[in-house]
């Protein structure tokens, strides 16, 4: 037999090439089907939620929208609110934290978690109430609670560790029948979905303490009892302070608490909706701001507006501009309104019949009389500015807080004609006097916020006016208005954090937010 034409090792060289080739391909292939399966990396990981077993059926069903509409994955852990408090404890201190989201049963829940440095932000989205569920079969009369202690009724209740147990507790012991009521239960569940389902399929349990919602999801006939009057509970919806996906997990808080989505579902399944803010994938706010808080707040807006996920379009003006473009009607409120001065939000509120709500006081900052070092000019007071030939310069009072409050305070010293005669620059804005000042020969002494100049301090001198009225308070107000009333609430909150406080008083403010 003749040597056959195929040797081994011969074009061995290409066939190690296709093995290669081969191996990389199978690899990939393996990758990314891993990828596919845990929704791409870390950033594409199922939102996971930790929720309260009573709200199941609506948390479920809205979980199910949320990902049809937004193309994200969720996964629910279900349990009573204290045993996932509890969970969300130990996940952070083992550190290992692996809840997003914490949907509670009553927002006392939310409240401790957040002291315990669990949560972040937290949003109420529906209410229930205990009551005595019972067999819808049964032709039992109830008026009180001390009538199913005197009727020998057979019930159960839930753990204290479950919200309606706390909450079932807490009112009758303000009744004084606590004790009686512990006492003559034939169990306790953990969970309320499992003692609702002990009154629907175990003949010998004839009522359960329960939520008010779950008793009508499982067919039973709710009795309301006279002790059990205060019993409502807000269902709350919080961003878990560890997680690693926050704007994801806001949307869907968002999502929950929309009246156009989780709302209807909640509604579907005999919850009572709270008012939540409209459903938008990306919300879109208005904040029209005086312009001498332009540089404190940037960052932190910037930094708001990235962890919720929304966009924020800030305009930058005089609060006299602001204000009358408000009156015009020309582009409408607000969102938010933050002013140089807390005297404009007045005037808008007087105006335009109230149209703002509550405000929060944010910083201070004192009007200064800006010259050149070592004040060779002798500058002391306002009364000086009367000086022949000295060239003064302010911000327009029709358009500026600082302007007008810089033009009242020099007609109080009874030299205003001669002091207007030197004012020779009017400007939009503090800024175009400070950089006038820097420019050198064109102004004398500028009146501008102490805040406005703090990096100029080595270079100029300041003489501050004593007046109270000098001291313009910076405060914020949002809309009535707003289709966004939780996300405006929150980005006030955001304005008079710690982290804001920092920036402001590095500027030179003085920070005036109370209890932040």
């Amino acid at each position: 037999m003749g040597e056959s034409d195929y040797k081994y090792g011969r074009n061995g060289k290409g066939a190690f090439t296709w093995l290669v080739l081969t191996t990389v391909l199978v690899c990939a292939l393996v990758f990314l089907m891993n990828r596919d399966a845990d929704g791409g990396g870390s950033a594409g990981q199922a939102l996971v939620i930790y929720c309260a077993a009573g709200v199941k059926k609506a948390v479920e069903e809205a979980a199910g929208k949320f990902e049809q509409e937004t193309g994200a994955k969720v996964s629910l852990e279900y349990s009573s609110s204290g045993v996932l408090a509890n969970k969300l404890k130990l996940d952070k201190e083992g550190g290992l934290p692996r809840a997003d989201v914490y949907v509670a049963a009553d927002y006392v829940y939310a409240e401790r978690a957040r002291a315990d440095g669990l949560i972040a932000e937290s949003l109420k989205v529906a209410t229930w109430k205990v009551v005595l569920a019972v067999k819808p079969s049964g032709g039992v009369v109830l008026a009180s609670c001390a009538d199913v202690l005197a009727q020998k009724i057979s019930f159960v209740i839930c753990d204290p560790l479950a919200g309606v147990g706390k909450k079932t507790k807490k009112m009758l012991e303000r009744s004084g029948l606590w004790a009686a009521v512990d006492a003559a239960k034939v169990a306790s569940f953990p969970t309320v979905t499992e003692a609702a389902l002990a009154v629907k399929e175990n003949a010998g349990t004839q009522a359960a303490f329960i939520w008010d919602s779950v008793a009508r999801q499982f067919g039973l006939r709710v009795v309301e009892l006279p002790e059990l009057a205060a019993s409502k509970a807000d269902i709350s919806v919080a961003v878990t302070a560890t997680t690693e996906r926050p704007t994801l997990a806001l949307k869907f808080a968002r999502y929950l608490a929309a009246p156009t989505r989780g709302g209807e579902v909640f509604a579907k399944h005999h919850y009572v909706p709270l008012p939540g803010d409209e459903w938008a994938e990306v919300p879109q706010l208005r904040v029209d701001c005086g312009g001498v808080n332009r540089e404190a707040l940037a960052k932190t807006i910037r930094e708001f507006q990235q962890r919720e996920g929304c966009e924020i379009d800030v305009v930058y003006a005089g609060c006299g501009t602001l204000v009358g473009k408000m009156q015009t009607g020309e582009q409408g409120l607000p969102d938010i309104f933050m002013t140089c001065d807390a005297s404009y939000l007045d005037m808008a509120q007087e105006k335009m019949g109230n149209p703002f709500g509550p405000d929060l006081k944010v910083s201070s900052t004192r009007i200064v009389m800006l010259v050149a070092k070592g004040n060779p000019l002798g500058i002391r007071s306002l009364a000086d500015l009367a000086k022949r030939g000295l060239r003064v310069g302010t911000t327009d009072p029709k358009a500026s807080t600082l302007g007008a409050l810089s033009h009242e305070l020099c007609r109080e010293t009874g030299q205003f004609d001669a002091i207007r005669q030197n004012i020779v620059m009017m400007a939009d804005t503090a800024h175009t006097l400070v950089q006038t000042m820097e420019a050198g020969r064109k102004l004398d002494v500028a009146l501008v916020y102490e805040a406005n100049i703090r990096h100029m301090k080595d270079r100029f001198a300041t003489v501050p006016l004593q007046p109270k009225r000098a001291l313009a308070v910076q405060n914020v107000a949002a809309s009535k208005t707003t289709p966004y009333p939780h996300l405006a609430k929150r980005l006030m909150e955001h304005l008079t954090s710690q982290t804001s406080r920092r920036r402001f008083e590095q500027l030179g403010f003085n920070w005036e937010a109370n209890g932040r």
